[in-house]
Formats: C-alpha cells, sequence, structure tokens
C-alpha cells in the first residue's frame, strides 16, 4: 500500500502524513516471528527491525527472506531486559567489557547501562558492526539502523550508532522518522485516525509496533513494567491490528500516506 505518487503529492502540497509502519523485535522467539511476518503480509507494514543477537534472529531471517517488499533494519540491541531470556553481544563478550555483565550478557536497562559509566563508543560501534554483518551473512539487505529500548540516550551509543549508519550508507532511522503522536490511552487502534488527523506537520512520521501471538512463550515473559502475563496480550493486539484491512483504511482516509524506511533513505 505504499504509494509513491501519494507521496510526491504530499511533499508537493503539505498535505497528509507520511506514515512508515515499523514492526520491532524480530528474533525475540519464533512466535514472534511467525507474527511479524503476517503483520508484513498485512496492508500497511514493511518496516521490520531484527535484533540480530537475540535467541531466534536465525529464524526471523529464514522467514523474512521469503516476504515481499520487506524492508529490513538492524534493531540495535545493546540491553537484555527479559527476566526468562537474556542475551550478549555477538561479539565475545571481552571485546566489550563495557556492555556486559559478569555473566558476558547484555545489562537489563539503558539505564543501567549509563548509571555503570555509559559504554565505550568504539566498542559500540563494533558490535554494531557485528550484528549488522551477521544480519547480512544470513543473507538479509540491511537499510537502516535503529535503536532497541531507545538507547541512543546512553553515553557513548547514540554517535557509535550514527557513525556506524554513516560508514555503512545506512538510514539512521530513529533521527529520521518521529514517533506519530499517541494519547496515552493504551487502544493505539482507536487512537489511530484522530492522532494521524490532529499530526502537526513537518517530516515523516513512524508507528512502532510489536506484534507478536498471545502463546507460552510471551506469557512467560517478566520485564519492563508488564503485568503477569501482560506482554502476550499486549504483543497480540499489535498483531490483530496490523492486519485489519479496515482499520488501516480509516488511517488513510484520515490523510496518512504510507511508506517505509527505503523509500525515505537519501
Amino acid at each position: 500500500m505504499c504509494d509513491k505518487a501519494a507521496e510526491e503529492r504530499v511533499a508537493a502540497d503539505g498535505r497528509g502524513v507520511e506514515l512508515v509502519v515499523r514492526v520491532d523485535d524480530a528474533g525475540l522467539s519464533e512466535g514472534v516471528n511467525h507474527a511479524i511476518v503476517e503483520a508484513l503480509r498485512g496492508p500497511v507494514a514493511r518496516s521490520v527491525s531484527v535484533m540480530a543477537a537475540a535467541p531466534a534472529a536465525a529464524h526471523a531471517a529464514g522467514l523474512l527472506g521469503s516476504v515481499p517488499g520487506v524492508v529490513c533494519g538492524l534493531h540495535v540491541t545493546l540491553t537484555s531486559e527479559w527476566e526468562q531470556v537474556r542475551w550478549g553481544p555477538v561479539l565475545p563478550p571481552a571485546r566489550v567489557p563495557s556492555l556486559v555483565d559478569a555473566d558476558g550478557l547484555f545489562l537489563r536497562t539503558t539505564a543501567e547501562l549509563q548509571e555503570r559509566g555509559g559504554a565505550d563508543p568504539d566498542e559500540v560501534a563494533a558490535e554494531i558492526t557485528a550484528q549488522l554483518d551477521r544480519l547480512r551473512g544470513w543473507g538479509l539487505t540491511v537499510h537502516y539502523l535503529d535503536e532497541h529500548m531507545g538507547a541512543g540516550w546512553v553515553d557513548g551509543v547514540g554517535p557509535a550508532v550514527r557513525a556506524v549508519a554513516a560508514a555503512e550508507g545506512l538510514l539512521d532511522a530513529d533521527r529520521r522518522a518521529a514517533p506519530l503522536p499517541l494519547p496515552a490511552t493504551g487502544d493505539t487502534a482507536a487512537a489511530l485516525p484522530a492522532a494521524v488527523q490532529a499530526c502537526p506537520p513537518g517530516g515523516p512520521r513512524v508507528l512502532i509496533t510489536h506484534p507478536g501471538f498471545d502463546d507460552p512463550a510471551l506469557r512467560a515473559l517478566r520485564g519492563t513494567g508488564f503485568p503477569d502475563g501482560g506482554v502476550g496480550l499486549v504483543r497480540d493486539a499489535d498483531r490483530r491490528m496490523l492486519t485489519d484491512g479496515g482499520l488501516w483504511e480509516a488511517v488513510r482516509a484520515a490523510g496518512a500516506v504510507f511508506t517505509d524506511f527505503a523509500r525515505l533513505a537519501p
């Protein structure tokens, strides 16, 4: 549903909102990967951010290769937030000591990373490059970078992300498209048409989603403020939202012009 002619009209007359619908956390679990593929085969989502360090990342890469029109990005992953599923860097932990705990795993949160003094930018750049190389080695074409858990505010991280993006000719997605402003109602789908109508002009916007199935793997996850079992419910709601053709026609009628990060690249 990405319409280049419509995008050019938006750019010319200033009406409407260019909107990227991004799906995050490919690689978290096999169920999440299948939900993401379902979303990418739906009406509007084309951009998918892959966590190269996550446990089901290779499975995600295998599935994404069969999805027509998919635009892959590296979800730069420097934290490991869940209690039940933990991961560490692609590089040997000894190569990136500022990023890991005593067990060689990423710290739980960006706040913990900052409290420990931030990250060494050279180590961050090396780890990002290793994550990119892993995705490319699995056959994925990577178009952009974005930051898992918004890690770019941590000392040493943001400049490294920008440097690798520039060196690799990749879009720095988190600085290219601002989030679509949404009310704090918790019901994203219901709020979308009005949010698009009310969106102030200026630059493309991104809606970040996390599709999944309400399966045992997601229900078991604990961390980052979710109630027990809440991760599956929230992510299943995103999956259903992303496959609801009627909703996205209403969002289009409200003024959205759907695009993706490949089209936004310079």
